[in-house]
């Protein structure tokens, strides 16, 4: 156990020095409590040698040596050799101001925080500003080429213009007769060369002749296969009739598209003085499609117009000038019903083109 000494010395105990008693464990407490609030007051200065002035009760340095079983405050025990560091004012007081500094850049950092908090805000900012702007230069330019298309001059179209045949269109390209009904020339449909036809067609024509192909031919549905017909069509006229040219002056496909056969300028092989238009396909067989008369029609309105036949213009079925069942039963129930349908050879009536002087061979002249 620690025992106090009469006669102790600096190196063996540190409280009984200049004759003075050890004080109580509650005076220590009071005198550590005392040191410990005089010594945080900024300004006042540590003693240079606690030793000297024994009525400061030391409160930072014990110092024992060879000793054992020591109490500080609370009972806690200790075996063998004890050092017990303190720390000077000097020491603390740079920690706290360490921790100090510690703290601002805590706060510094904090506030920098805070900062790049707020800087994509004002990067959001920047770049909704930038697309707003964006927009309304689209806008702008918008309205601008708007502005300028609405009011560009437009060519005027001529009115009541003539539709011809001829090579008066766009190159590549096929005139219209309305309604998409196209009219696919001579070279578009890749016509043969042919011996010079030799009887010309005086125009207007009185007679409108209906045809049709025949034979069990399939009505034919696109540009493709109505050219491969047209060639197959005029070969066989030159290689099997011994005729100079393709038959009809036009043809129509079901897809209501005109082609061009012997054209305004010459005479069918049919007869004279008659425009033959046939339907491409055997209409005993099939009926003629909506598109394909409406082609028709369109030509002949066409026709008319340009004066190529009569104003009032005689349309016979072929049956009606020979014996034959052309242009097909399907075809003739259509064309009887038009208005300038002409019924004659038929119940009685007078011969076709007899008041033109035509004789019956006169519709069968293979030319």
């Amino acid at each position: 156990m620690f025992e106090e000494n009469s006669n102790p010395s600096p190196e063996n105990a540190l409280w009984t020095l200049q004759g003075r008693a050890r004080p109580s464990p509650a005076q220590r407490l009071h005198n550590l409590t005392s040191s410990a609030s005089s010594s945080s007051t900024p300004g006042l200065p540590l003693p240079q040698n606690i030793f000297t002035n024994p009525a400061i009760q030391p409160s930072s340095v014990i110092n024992l040596n060879h000793s054992t079983d020591v109490v500080i405050g609370p009972m806690t025990q200790y075996q063998g050799p004890v050092s017990i560091y303190y720390m000077d004012y000097m020491e603390a007081h740079a920690m706290q101001t360490a921790a100090g500094i510690n703290s601002n850049n805590a706060n510094g950092s904090g506030n920098a925080n805070r900062g790049r908090d707020k800087s994509p805000s004002k990067q959001l900012t920047r770049n909704t500003i930038l697309l707003i702007t964006l927009i309304l230069l689209v806008l702008a330019t918008s309205l601008v080429v708007l502005y300028v298309e609405l009011n560009r001059p437009r060519p005027e179209l001529p009115s009541n213009k003539a539709i011809y045949f001829g090579n008066n269109y766009d190159h590549d390209t096929f005139p219209n007769l309305g309604n998409g009904h196209l009219v696919i020339d001579r070279k578009q449909w890749g016509a043969s060369k042919t011996r010079a036809l030799t009887i010309p067609l005086r125009r207007p024509i009185p007679y409108v002749l209906i045809t049709h192909i025949g034979v069990q031919s399939l009505p034919c549905e696109n540009i493709y296969k109505c050219s491969i017909k047209m060639r197959t069509i005029q070969d066989s006229a030159i290689a099997e009739k011994s005729l100079p040219d393709i038959q009809s002056n036009f043809y129509v496909s079901d897809e209501g598209n005109i082609y061009v056969g012997r054209g305004w300028d010459w005479a069918n092989t049919y007869a004279n003085q008659t425009l033959a238009i046939t339907f491409m396909g055997d209409y005993g067989r099939f009926k003629p499609s909506a598109k394909q008369l409406e082609g028709v029609q369109f030509l002949l309105a066409h026709a008319v117009a340009n004066r190529n036949i009569e104003v009032d213009y005689k349309l016979v079925a072929q049956n009606h000038t020979k014996t034959t069942k052309s242009p097909g039963a399907y075809v003739y129930q259509e064309i009887r019903n038009w208005p300038h349908f002409y019924g004659c050879g038929m119940d009685g009536a007078q011969a076709c083109g007899i008041e033109l002087g035509m004789k019956p061979e006169s519709w069968d002249a293979k030319q």
